[in-house]
């Protein structure tokens, strides 16, 4: 659901950027993660320069129906050019990972990711 609205989004000419960390705290999430590339740890978001939401709630499907988190949200230009600066500023240690580049990871990630992909549903 998410990952068809951030497509349709950037298909409608919306710059959509997605910076996730290529390593977390949790080594069997990476591996669940690695294989759709979407483990989101800094959960936050700026929409048009004005809506902002910072907090704990993880986009999967445990945090949505199991887990007690909250985000908060704010209508405020000042905190959403802030949040972007932010965001900015943690890209300059960011790569883009292309497609050629995912499509030619080892076979031993991909064999991995295929065995674990049972287990995202917990996500």
């Amino acid at each position: 659901m998410l990952l068809a609205a951030l497509k349709a989004a950037a298909g409608r000419g919306v710059d959509v950027r997605v910076l996730v960390p290529w390593v977390s705290n949790h080594v069997v999430v990476d591996w669940l993660a690695r294989g759709y590339r979407h483990m989101l740890h800094a959960k936050t978001c700026t929409i048009d320069g004005q809506w902002s939401t910072i907090g704990t709630a993880n986009l999967d499907r445990l945090s949505a129906v199991g887990n007690y988190e909250i985000n908060a949200e704010v209508y405020s230009e000042a905190l959403a050019q802030q949040m972007e600066e932010l965001f900015t500023c943690d890209t300059t240690n960011a790569f883009e990972l292309t497609r050629e580049q995912w499509m030619s990871r080892p076979w031993y990630s991909k064999l991995s990711e295929r065995i674990l992909s049972p287990l995202r549903i917990m996500m």
